[in-house]
């Protein structure tokens, strides 16, 4: 960067040399002509032009003409080899007005922060997190308790959010914290040049990302970015991510030493509860369970079951309710999970085209349209919920026998029919009312009742690995756009959940996930 503007600076001196030579020789010239020229002889007679013998054709035309061109020629060369010199340096006199630009906005925004709108009150110096003064009420608004709310770090919050995000924040404010509305659109006292000016600010905050691809050189368009390591830039961009990555891993791994969590996963949704590490601003918790930005001195009991991933309450729920099964509603299960923590491929789009995935013992589990299949052909019976044990639960099952919803002479239905078979006019009984079976009516041993009123016996049961989704991880890592729908019915307005793609490493995302799916 130096090196640019000191190739700017050397053609602007190129043509301020130009430009002071050009003038000079019109100073000589002027200076010249005044000194050669004839004194006055006193009479109008004898100064007139048309009584003075000028000079003849031969001098106008060979001498003076030669002279004129000449320094015509001269000129003209001089411009031409001078302004395409300066016309080069133009782009670098365009980038260093935007930066001039950029350092006025990046001024004004840090003027901002620090003391117009004072964001380092709540947010630190350098945007590192720190606390606002906070004051809880109960739902009559009735004064509880003076707090301190964990203000997130804003040193990676564009890592997290689009800057229209963080404009929109600004803006209005969040509902249920202390972060009020500053700019004019939401009643604030900042005009939009100043909330403009206070985001420029905060790119200057920004910490390195955990993709270093990002601020890799690009290839050719028809080929993937990829870090280039034998660039000096790419491997400084790999160590800090690399950096950031592993202060993370340490900091996890210290808070579930300490007894503050008990797994990985509850330690990630939960990241800063204790030691305020980045503000809380990584933590999924801070949205996701109410009373969870007071701190455990005003909310003690935010790990409890009960309070922990169920947020929309207030303060701080400004996250959906993640408990009682909501999680898989939006994102039901799509693959199992290896024990190394990767995924068996996905039925349909994965390697071994759809037609088998492995069991955690190495079982082959073939599969007709992504349904598992016995070695008869028959599909297994996925275990949603059989009562007589609940760990079972998720387990595939080949039975000998399974009962059907609707019983009647023509035998039995099976119990995945969406409703009783269309008679058959040859057949008189199968106009018959169907009865249900009762459990009495089920041959074998180990019969197991099903939640859907079915009954199954004579199981063999294959212990499958756990079930996950990768519908959620994609979403936590990329986060909600504005308008735009995810998972299964869901749907968000405004775009406020941010993606953790760039400031999580992908396994702490996953442990989020199967964290939230076990609550």
């Amino acid at each position: 960067m130096n090196d640019t503007y000191l190739f700017a600076a050397d053609f602007r001196a190129i043509g301020l040399t130009t430009a002071a030579l050009v003038t000079l020789g019109f100073v000589v010239l002027f200076v010249r002509n005044v000194f050669k020229a004839r004194a006055e002889l006193g009479s109008e007679i004898e100064l007139a032009p048309n009584r003075k013998e000028y000079f003849p054709d031969e001098v106008l035309e060979g001498e003076k003409l030669d002279r004129s061109l000449s320094f015509a020629l001269v000129l003209l060369l001089l411009l031409g080899i001078t302004l395409p010199f300066y016309w080069i340096a133009e782009p670098g006199r365009q980038a260093g007005a935007i930066d001039a630009y950029n350092a006025s906005f990046e001024s004004r925004g840090e003027g901002t922060y620090l003391e117009g709108a004072q964001c380092v009150n709540c947010h630190a110096a350098g945007g590192v997190g720190g606390t606002a003064p906070y004051v809880l009420l109960d739902a009559d608004g009735q004064f509880l308790d003076n707090a301190n709310w964990k203000a997130p770090a804003l040193n990676n919050v564009l890592l997290r959010y689009s800057e229209e995000e963080v404009r929109y924040i600004l803006n209005f404010g969040r509902p249920g914290s202390p972060m009020a509305a500053w700019g004019t659109p939401g009643g604030g006292p900042l005009t939009s040049q100043q909330v403009d000016n206070t985001i420029i600010y905060l790119r200057t905050l920004q910490e390195q990302s955990l993709d270093p691809i990002e601020i890799a050189e690009a290839g050719p368009a028809d080929e993937p970015t990829s870090l280039n390591m034998d660039d000096d830039e790419s491997r400084e961009a790999q160590l800090a991510a690399d950096a950031i990555t592993a202060e993370i891993t340490e900091e996890v791994e210290r808070s579930i030493a300490d007894g503050e969590f008990e797994t990985v996963g509850e330690a990630v949704f939960n990241l800063g509860l204790v030691s305020n590490y980045d503000g809380g601003a990584l933590a999924c918790a801070r949205c996701h369970t109410a009373g969870w930005s007071l701190g455990l001195d005003t909310s003690p009991n935010v790990l409890e079951e009960g309070i922990a991933a169920c947020g929309g309450g207030n303060p701080s729920g400004i996250g959906f309710n993640l408990c009682g099964g909501s999680v898989k509603q939006h994102f039901p299960d799509d693959t199992w999970l290896r024990p190394d923590g990767s995924w068996y491929p996905q039925p349909g789009v994965s390697t071994y085209d759809g037609s088998y995935v492995e069991a955690m013992d190495g079982t082959r589990i073939d599969l007709i349209e992504g349904v598992p299949v016995d070695d008869s052909g028959d599909p297994y019976l996925i275990l949603s919920a059989a009562q007589d044990n609940e760990d079972q639960a998720g387990d595939l099952a080949a039975c000998s026998y399974q009962s059907g919803l609707w019983s009647s002479d023509s035998g039995i239905y099976p119990f995945d029919s969406a409703t009783p078979p269309v008679p058959d006019p040859a057949d008189p009984s199968s106009f018959l009312d169907p009865e249900p079976q009762t459990i009495d009516q089920v041959p074998g041993e180990g019969v197991m009742e099903l939640s859907d009123g079915t009954f199954v016996s004579g199981c063999e049961i294959i212990e499958m690995p756990p079930r996950t989704s990768v519908a959620q991880f994609d979403f936590i890592m990329s986060g909600a756009e504005a308008g735009k729908g995810y998972g299964e019915g869901g749907f968000s307005s405004g775009g406020m959940m941010p993606g953790f793609g760039r400031s999580l490493p992908p396994e702490y995302v996953q442990a989020v996930v199967d964290y939230t799916r076990g609550s």
